[in-house]
């Protein structure tokens, strides 16, 4: 009941911190961590040691220094994103990349799967998002009941509509892709055992959920690639087009061009990728490269 309450008091507080300020504050909490050896600079280490082997030593410690900052800034934003209003939120969106691709396939009467890693910053994405049509998310709801309010709120006040992430969400989905709509999936979030499937990652065998294939085969929508990425005023948003080799009927050929989809969201920053997740906690081997050595 306190750690509920006090969540939520935290949360309320974070919403009032301007913007301008997030990116100061999270490098003087980002000093702290890297001063002590917390599981976030750890596990952002190995994810960046798994994925980045050719970097030099100097190279990996600089992004695994800029990836601590920009996780800390996210967590920071997020409440002042699902607190303040539509108009707020126009005002931070600096630029729009590509919005053209996901006009077109919508003109064209496509349902459109939008894939939105976990890059910059997600819930920004998912706000300016329905503003294009009638919008579908997957929810999980907080792990704090306090914060689920203010978290919902958050996220449908721009229209988009939640559904649970069960077989009555599934089922939802499935119907909002059928009718033309847009749905939107994190894509590289580790699924359970059986609703996933093995395919590399930035060179890694990763565990990758199979629920963007199956939605695929069963409506023929379009997939497109979307993000938010923080700059020094704000966000922009990019869309981009996926390759072809996604559409494909073999499971394996889809899900490999959809990782490929998580690596083009990290092109123009890689810092900003949440390299702070254990995506790799299940390998193909049996192996667990997060043990602490």
């Amino acid at each position: 009941m306190l750690k509920n309450a006090l969540a939520g008091f935290t949360l309320t507080i974070l919403a009032l911190l301007p913007l301008r300020l997030v990116q100061p504050f999270a490098w003087v909490i980002a000093r702290c961590v890297l001063g002590f050896k917390t599981t976030l600079q750890h596990v952002t280490a190995t994810n960046i040691k798994l994925t980045h082997p050719t970097l030099s030593e100097q190279g990996k410690m600089q992004l695994v220094q800029q990836s601590i900052v920009s996780t800390i800034a996210t967590a920071l934003e997020m409440p002042a994103v699902w607190h303040h209003s539509n108009t707020w939120l126009d005002k931070k969106i600096t630029a729009v990349h590509g919005e053209d691709h996901l006009r077109e396939k919508l003109h064209a009467g496509h349902g459109v799967l939008v894939i939105c890693p976990h890059v910059g910053n997600w819930e920004v994405f998912g706000r300016f998002l329905p503003r294009y049509g009638e919008t579908t998310s997957l929810y999980q709801p907080p792990k704090y009941r306090s914060l689920e309010a203010m978290v919902k709120k958050g996220r449908e006040q721009s229209g988009a509509r939640l559904v649970p992430t069960n077989q009555r969400g599934i089922a939802q989905l499935l119907k909002a892709l059928k009718q033309g709509q847009i749905v939107g999936i994190l894509p590289d979030q580790r699924p359970k055992n059986d609703s996933g499937a093995f395919a590399p990652f930035m060179g890694v065998q990763a565990l990758t959920m199979t629920l963007v294939y199956k939605l695929l085969q069963r409506t023929g929508c379009k997939i497109i690639l979307g993000y938010a990425l923080r700059d020094a005023n704000g966000f922009s948003i990019h869309f981009k087009e996926a390759p072809a080799e996604i559409y494909s009927k073999e499971q394996d050929v889809s899900l490999t061009a959809m990782n490929q989809m998580v690596e083009m969201s990290t092109q123009e920053d890689a810092a900003q990728y949440q390299w702070g997740y254990k995506r790799f906690k299940r390998l193909p081997n049996g192996t667990y490269p997060y043990r602490a050595s």
